[in-house]
């Protein structure tokens, strides 16, 4: 049986129809069924496609709040570190005021980073 034939016949048994309403569904459908296109046609097709969008502005840069707290800590790190050694502490310096300290000990180079986990969701 052909692929024709089998359409047919499915039409007549769902949808109730006669042999000749069927052929003429067949056919109807054939007819709305393009060729293929080439490959020339299907970049033109999906050029027309492509709709012009406007250009989406830039991310927006967020103001950061100081964490005085922070700032706090870094300063009595410093603080703690120039006292506790201040013969073998060297090149002590603040990279940045509310993360990094770098530092120099005994001839060896360190650097102390202060992290505040986010809070946990609950």
């Amino acid at each position: 049986m052909t692929e024709k034939e089998t359409y047919i016949n499915k039409y007549m048994k769902n949808l109730g129809l006669t042999r000749e309403e069927a052929e003429e569904m067949w056919l109807d459908e054939q007819a709305d069924n393009l060729p293929e296109l080439t490959a020339e046609q299907k970049a033109v097709e999906k050029e027309m496609r492509q709709a012009d969008r406007a250009k989406e502005t830039a991310p927006r840069k967020r103001e950061r709040k100081p964490d005085e707290n922070k700032r706090l800590l870094i300063a009595a790190l410093v603080d703690c570190l120039l006292e506790a050694n201040p013969d073998e502490m060297e090149d002590v310096s603040i990279i940045n005021p509310e993360r990094e300290i770098e530092f120099r000990y005994c001839g060896e180079r360190y650097r102390l980073t202060l992290a505040k986990p986010r809070k946990e969701k609950k």
